[in-house]
């Protein structure tokens, strides 16, 4: 539902979030893989880099938890429901648990639940702050779980106060006649005094304060790129900031085809943008690079047969997971095998530059060295008592 994008957030329950109606938030990414059975081999491919496995066990009873990351660092796991065989002195009702680390998941902290009795739940993760979704109600952490804000709306939609998990910077919003991309901030969602020239704003991506904002409009992808700049006049007599933006589209062949527009940035100040095909996973998306003011479609040459399950950008290559493997393209189109452990994973970048890898059994992979010269860290799960 959230038609922004840059730096990275995690959402978890989507049952829950499917209440959010006002403001357009929510990921708009595809969730990653729904969670199978936990995998029992903590080892690499033969002759892949070196993880760091470092093990969860699960409560008694309970279903796999729901692991979400903020930075390398710091991340949370979340428990609810009963698994099919409840073990013996497990709670009956299961209702919900919540963790958190701060040390990349060697250690986790039993934090307190706001409503654990709830019948649904989700978990948002972004930019410093916790957002859980419980029946209802919403509760906001902003101190590594330790305590929280709560608050309700009568439509039971996100608050717009707790959006900053989401990013500085978000398009709200669905109900409105006009979207418009807006500054979050503690009061709320206020909109930029300087639209984008643009037909129509659907996804809105940014590094620092320089924005990318993209619309598809009548088989043209339109882009603006945005910058504050600093006035004499404010409208009041004192300074102030006023937005100036540039422009670029394309025509898209087949536009009918693409099911959203997502803007990705890297840790090096780029930008991409991708069309995801419908549906996803399947066919390969459309890919261009996004220059200050000027669109680049990346060519794509054989790409490999297995279903697509993420692309994300590195630096200057773009980055493609399927069931089977791990692969780069470059600006020449072309296919190179990558040497990660994550074929299969569902791939996201947090706001730290950490890329987050979450595999089908809901496992999720850190791309973080390690001392020990492991390359990734591993924060799988067990169940109670093996």
């Amino acid at each position: 539902m959230r038609r922004r994008a840059g730096g990275s957030v995690t959402a978890i329950g989507l049952s829950a979030l499917l209440i959010l109606t006002g403001c357009s938030i929510g990921d708009i990414r595809r969730p990653p893989p729904d969670r199978a059975t936990p995998s029992t081999d903590a080892t690499v491919p033969v002759g892949g880099p070196a993880v760091e496995v470092r093990p969860m066990q699960v409560p008694a009873g309970y279903t796999a938890p729901f692991i979400a990351f903020d930075d390398a660092n710091h991340g949370y796991t979340y428990f609810h429901g009963c698994g099919t065989s409840v073990g013996t002195g497990a709670p009956a009702s299961c209702p919900a648990l919540l963790y958190a680390t701060s040390d990349g998941g060697r250690s986790w902290q039993r934090r307190e639940h706001p409503d654990p009795a709830a019948r649904e739940h989700s978990m948002l993760v972004g930019y410093g702050s916790l957002v859980i979704a419980a029946g209802a109600a919403w509760y906001r952490f902003v101190d590594g779980g330790a305590t929280f804000t709560r608050s309700t709306r009568s439509d039971g939609s996100m608050p717009p106060e707790f959006a900053s998990w989401d990013g500085p910077y978000q398009v709200c919003c669905e109900t409105d006649p006009v979207a418009r991309v807006v500054e979050v901030t503690e009061q709320g969602m206020v909109p930029l005094a300087q639209q984008p020239p643009i037909p129509v704003v659907q996804t809105v991506g940014h590094i620092g304060d320089k924005l990318t904002v993209v619309g598809l409009h009548e088989g043209r992808l339109h882009v603006a790129f945005g910058a504050p700049v600093a006035t004499d006049d404010d409208g009041g007599g004192g300074p102030g900031v006023r937005w100036l933006w540039r422009t670029d589209a394309v025509t898209v062949a087949d536009p009918e085809r693409i099911r959203r527009f997502v803007v990705e940035t890297t840790p090096s100040g780029g930008y991409w943008l991708i069309g995801e095909p419908v549906p996803l996973p399947g066919e390969f998306p459309l890919v261009w690079r996004a220059d200050w003011g000027r669109l680049e479609p990346v060519p794509v040459h054989d790409p490999p047969p297995d279903v697509v399950v993420s692309v994300l950008p590195d630096g200057g290559r773009l980055l493609v997971t399927t069931r089977t493997g791990v692969w780069s393209v470059g600006s020449d189109g072309r296919f190179e095998p990558v040497d990660w452990p994550v074929q299969g994973a569902y791939l996201t970048r947090l706001w730290d530059g950490t890329v987050q890898a979450v595999r089908p059994d809901g496992a999720v992979l850190l791309n973080v060295r390690q001392p020990s010269g492991a390359g990734w860290v591993e924060i799988s799960w067990e169940p109670y008592g093996r």
